[in-house]
């Protein structure tokens, strides 16, 4: 089902295990409520959808799916194979970062959500160190090697919080491209606010990403 379902996409092929990606009933019922929510809180919005932008999405799509499956693996990984499951999630994850600063560098905008991820390490970089991860100048990540009696332990807070950015992020991946976001008037004639009402001078601080 996966695979034909990302065939008919167009060849859109995220590396992901059948088995993990297939969801239950209250799995999807869960996943639709957010989608839905997500949906009723964001104000409407036009993206100029070229190839190059279309690329970009697909590619965060992809990678946010496979770096949530990859965190996934890693908390639930025993230590026979954590050391493989936190190598994986590391390329994804600086995979991610690679696409986002390239996008980024193209359209001469911050790099998102590219951002978003070195502000997570930051957060959470006394853990990583602790870990066994080394982290470069410019966020991206070298996992650790497990050596001769010395056993891995996974940073629990940066794999939990990761996990559920990269679900937020492959739900709306348009998020991370240029859009212009529109308010109307109620037919209705009840002045209910603006979509950036309550934000209307915080949100000008980040139109860059709007």
């Amino acid at each position: 089902m996966v695979a034909a379902y990302n065939l008919y996409l167009g060849g859109y092929l995220p590396r992901l295990d059948p088995v993990r990606s297939v969801h239950n009933r209250q799995e999807l019922k869960t996943k639709y409520k957010n989608i839905v929510s997500m949906n009723n809180s964001n104000p409407q919005t036009v993206v100029r959808i070229s190839n190059k932008t279309q690329a970009y999405v697909l590619n965060v799509k992809e990678l946010s799916m496979e770096l949530g499956e990859a965190t996934e693996s890693v908390l639930g990984e025993g230590p026979e194979g954590l050391e493989e499951s936190m190598d994986r999630m590391a390329e994804t994850f600086n995979e991610l970062l690679r696409k986002s600063d390239e996008f980024g560098k193209a359209n001469g905008k911050p790099s998102r959500p590219g951002g978003e991820l070195r502000n997570m390490v930051r957060k959470f970089t006394d853990e990583l160190t602790r870990s066994g991860f080394e982290i470069d100048d410019e966020g991206f990540l070298t996992p650790p090697k497990a050596g001769d009696g010395e056993e891995l332990f996974p940073p629990m807070g940066f794999v939990s919080e990761l996990g559920a950015k990269a679900e937020e992020m492959s739900m709306n991946p348009m998020e991370y491209v240029e859009q212009k976001v529109y308010s109307y008037g109620h037919l209705s004639g009840q002045y209910t606010g603006t979509a950036y009402e309550n934000s209307l001078y915080s949100g000008m601080l980040f139109n860059s990403y709007c």
